[in-house]
């Protein structure tokens, strides 16, 4: 009796032990997981949703990583990436502007991916859109998403106002809007953009399509080029024509964009995500696109935004494996469909979603003229003083040449530090 007595606490020792050992294996492989946090910028409430479940499915199919995520609005985003870069909590991989990529690479903030990158998945992307993530020799990024820019305009508005088709320059849209803004005291013929983000995108529009560019051929700020002034006033031609909404330097782009939705708006320059927006909030909304109007030369808004692997991960081999499973076509077409940007994959660009669909392909065959943003540090210093200069032109308490001149400065001293 006591022998089996004591066999079976022996048994219940061991047995015991085994176990513990087991879960605390079973703890160490939890723990030994590469834990990566990504950072994303939110296009629209769905965008942090969708990336959760993608999130998901990946975790499932991986025994040694978890990925977790994060999402911000993106008038955050910036600001937030800056203070954790600095308290040392920055995440392993996070969405920015291509346009702030310079600044952070030049800081040391990211790392240099082509190394992590395999031939066959460097050679699947547009080299358009991977080419503006290079920069002194390196890809700092990927393009997680691209876009070109036209002139969305209400069609049941310009036949009521008696208007034949898209404006192809800017006389006509001047001409258009008059129009259009006659139609109703709640309804304005074109939208401006005053402040907030990609206010200089706007004025781009204008700037590129009078000829005019960012730097001169002296490759000094081109900001305050006779072009520059031209565009300017173009724009202020709008304004005091009072075919513009109220309020222009307190107008964002979502604000346009919603006067738009509501069909209070004959005409807003806008990216393919407005497509998105229109078919949620404005099923019944009949509405075309068309190129931007010119003045001197055709030339549209080229914007991609970067995701990349910040300097500080310690887990940049795994960080590199969730953005390959990103980057796959079915993720990439759900991300298309969803959002509405064009194709960074090659394989993408013969989606008939995007092929087959006007509202899409327009996008597409602008892409030979879309100009875009300088990768240069202080990027977004320069666009600030920039902003500042449009709404002192436009808001009438600076001539357009003397505002500029400002803007012009400001770039040309950032440019020599």
């Amino acid at each position: 009796m006591s022998i089996r007595k004591n066999g079976f606490w022996r048994g219940l020792v061991l047995g015991t032990a085994c176990a513990a050992f087991a879960t605390l294996g079973l703890a160490e492989a939890a723990l030994a997981k590469d834990t990566v946090r990504v950072r994303i910028a939110e296009y629209s409430t769905n965008t942090g949703d969708f990336f959760i479940e993608m999130a998901d499915r990946f975790n499932a199919s991986q025994e040694d990583i978890e990925v977790v995520i994060e999402h911000l609005p993106w008038p955050e985003m910036q600001q937030q990436l800056i203070t954790d870069i600095s308290a040392g909590t920055a995440p392993d991989i996070s969405h920015m502007a291509t346009r702030w990529m310079a600044g952070f690479a030049k800081d040391g903030a990211l790392a240099p991916i082509e190394g992590l990158m395999s031939e066959e998945f460097t050679d699947s992307f547009v080299p358009t859109f991977l080419d503006l993530q290079k920069l002194d020799g390196h890809t700092w990024g990927l393009p997680i998403a691209a876009s070109a820019r036209g002139l969305f305009y209400n069609k049941a508005l310009f036949e009521r106002a008696g208007v034949e088709g898209p404006p192809a320059t800017w006389g006509d849209a001047l001409a258009a809007a008059k129009k259009v803004s006659a139609l109703g005291d709640d309804i304005y013929g074109i939208g401006m953009q005053g402040t907030g983000l990609d206010t200089e995108g706007y004025w781009f529009y204008s700037l590129w399509t009078h000829g005019g560019d960012i730097f001169n051929a002296d490759g000094k700020s081109g900001f305050a080029s006779p072009e520059a002034v031209a565009a300017t006033q173009t724009y202020i031609d709008l304004i005091e024509a009072g075919v513009t909404q109220p309020g222009v330097l307190g107008s964002n782009r979502e604000d346009l964009q919603n006067l738009f939705s509501a069909g209070k708006l004959g005409m807003v320059l806008s990216g393919p995500w407005l497509n998105t927006q229109l078919a949620d909030e404005a099923p019944d909304l009949a509405y075309g696109i068309s190129q931007i109007p010119t003045e001197t030369a055709a030339a549209t808004y080229g914007v991609t935004d970067t995701i990349s692997i910040l300097a500080g991960s310690e887990v940049k081999e795994s960080a590199m494996k969730f953005l390959e499973y990103m980057f796959n076509d079915e993720n990439r077409l759900a991300f298309g469909k969803l959002e509405g940007f064009v194709p960074v994959l090659k394989s993408m660009s013969k989606e008939p979603f995007f092929t087959d669909n006007p509202k899409m392909s327009v996008f597409l065959e602008m892409s030979p003229v879309a100009k875009f943003a300088p990768l240069v540090p202080h990027w977004e210093e320069m666009a600030e003083a920039l902003k500042s200069s449009l709404a002192a032109a436009y808001g009438g308490d600076s001539a357009p040449a003397d505002a500029l001149k400002g803007a012009a400065d400001k770039m040309n001293s950032l440019l020599n530090e």
